[in-house]
C-alpha cells in the first residue's frame, strides 16, 4: 500500500506541488483575497493543475427506468421517386438446334358413314304473272307451208309441218273391195291447204306420166270423203300396147306406185 502511494507521488510530483502552492497560497491570503472563479488562477498554473487521467472506476449499478415519454406525432410518409431505367441486358446465345422428332402415324381412317337420305321436296313456287302479249309479227310473203318426200309404199321419209298428219297408199275401194293402186291419201293436216304441187323422183320419172294432186276428196278416188284439210295424190306409169300389125302400137298409162315429193301452202 505505501509502495502505491510513494509511486503515485513520484509520478505526479510536480501536480502535488502545484496543488501545494495553490492551496498555502489561498490560505495565507485568504484573510485579503478569495478565489471565486479559475479565471483568477495563473493560466501556468492551471496548466500544471491537470494530472494524468486515473483509472476508470468501476461501473455503477443500472438506475431504475425513467417514465414512458409521449406519442410522438406521426412523420408524413415520403415515397421515393421511381429509379431510373437499368442498362438493357446482353443477347443471350443461341440455343442448340433441337433434335428432329420422330414422326408417328395415325391410326387407320374410319369406315365412311351411310349416306343420308334425301330430304323432303320443297313446296312448289307461285305461279309468275302471265307476261304481256307480243305483237303481232308482219304478215309472210308466201313460201310452203310444209313440204315432204313420200316413198312408193307411202312412207314419209322427210318432212316439215305436216304435224300428226298420216299418209295411206293404196285405199280400199268400196266396191270393188280391192285396193286402188298409185292411190295416196294424206289426211289430218294441222291446216288448210290452198295449193298443192307434186314432184315424182328418181329415175322412173322418166317413164311416167306426171301426177295429180286433189285438195280434199275426188269422186274416183277411194280416199276417205273429208270436206278439208287433206289431200288426194294418184301417179302413173306409161305402157305401150303392141297392134295386130307389125309396127303398131298404142302408148297408154296405168295406175302405179311412184315416190314422189310434195310441196303444200
Amino acid at each position: 500500500m505505501i509502495a502505491r502511494i510513494v509511486k503515485s507521488i513520484r509520478r505526479n510530483a510536480v501536480a502535488w506541488l502545484a496543488l501545494f502552492v495553490a492551496l498555502t497560497g489561498t490560505s495565507m491570503a485568504a484573510s485579503n483575497y478569495v478565489v471565486t472563479n479559475v479565471k483568477q488562477i495563473k493560466p501556468s498554473v492551471l496548466r500544471k493543475l491537470h494530472g494524468s487521467r486515473g483509472t476508470k472506476g468501476a461501473v455503477g449499478p443500472t438506475g431504475p427506468q425513467g417514465p414512458q415519454g409521449k406519442e410522438g406525432k406521426e412523420g408524413a410518409s415520403i415515397t421515393g421517386g421511381r429509379g431510373a431505367t437499368g442498362a438493357t441486358g446482353k443477347t443471350g446465345e443461341k440455343g442448340e438446334k433441337g433434335e428432329k422428332g420422330e414422326t408417328t402415324f395415325g391410326g387407320p381412317a374410319g369406315p365412311t358413314g351411310e349416306a343420308g337420305t334425301n330430304g323432303a321436296t320443297g313446296a312448289t313456287g307461285a305461279t309468275g304473272k302471265e307476261g304481256p302479249t307480243g305483237k303481232e309479227g308482219a304478215a309472210g310473203t308466201g313460201g310452203a307451208k310444209a313440204w315432204a318426200h313420200i316413198s312408193a309404199t307411202g312412207v314419209v321419209t322427210d318432212s316439215h309441218g305436216l304435224g300428226t298428219a298420216t299418209v295411206t297408199a293404196d285405199p280400199i275401194n268400196k266396191a270393188t273391195k280391192k285396193p286402188e293402186p298409185g292411190m295416196y291419201c294424206i289426211t289430218g293436216l294441222p291446216f288448210e291447204p290452198e295449193n298443192v304441187m307434186v314432184t315424182l323422183d328418181g329415175e322412173e320419172a322418166s317413164f311416167a306420166m306426171p301426177a295429180l294432186a286433189h285438195i280434199g276428196h275426188t269422186e274416183e278416188s277411194a280416199c276417205p270423203n273429208e270436206a278439208s284439210k287433206m289431200i288426194t295424190v294418184e301417179t302413173f306409169e306409161q305402157e305401150l300396147k303392141e297392134g295386130t300389125k307389125v309396127g303398131e302400137g298404142e302408148l297408154t298409162e296405168e295406175p302405179a306406185n311412184e315416190g314422189f315429193f310434195i310441196l303444200i301452202n
